[in-house]
């Protein structure tokens, strides 16, 4: 069995970085890919997105769990999901900018 030649393995591991950020955590594998600040800034944008948008899904099923028929919409703060996942989607953006220059750079190493 040959060994895996140089150029292959390096674009193995920049598709696997690119399915880690668009598909796991935004950020990640912009992290693992030596893009440490960068990575680590997405990371934190995504997480806080989540938890913005988990912070009023929490609200709304409280509202929904204590009402005997659905809650007015305005007695939850809509913000608070919009403003959630407007980051969490700027995250994603950005792993997907940061993706295509992880690709980019493989396709240029020479066996």
């Amino acid at each position: 069995m040959e060994p895996i030649q140089p150029q292959l393995h390096e674009r193995v591991r920049a598709y696997v970085l690119v399915g880690l950020n668009l598909l796991a955590l935004p950020g990640l594998g912009t992290f693992l890919a030596g893009q440490r600040i960068s990575g680590l800034l997405q990371v934190v944008l995504a997480v806080a997105g989540f938890l913005l948008s988990a912070r009023w899904f929490s609200q709304f099923m409280t509202v929904v769990m204590n009402a005997e028929e659905l809650p007015d919409l305005e007695a939850i703060p809509f913000r608070l999901l919009a403003i959630g996942l407007a980051i969490a989607v700027a995250a994603w953006l950005w792993s997907l900018v940061s993706s295509l220059q992880i690709l980019r750079a493989a396709r240029k190493t020479k066996p």
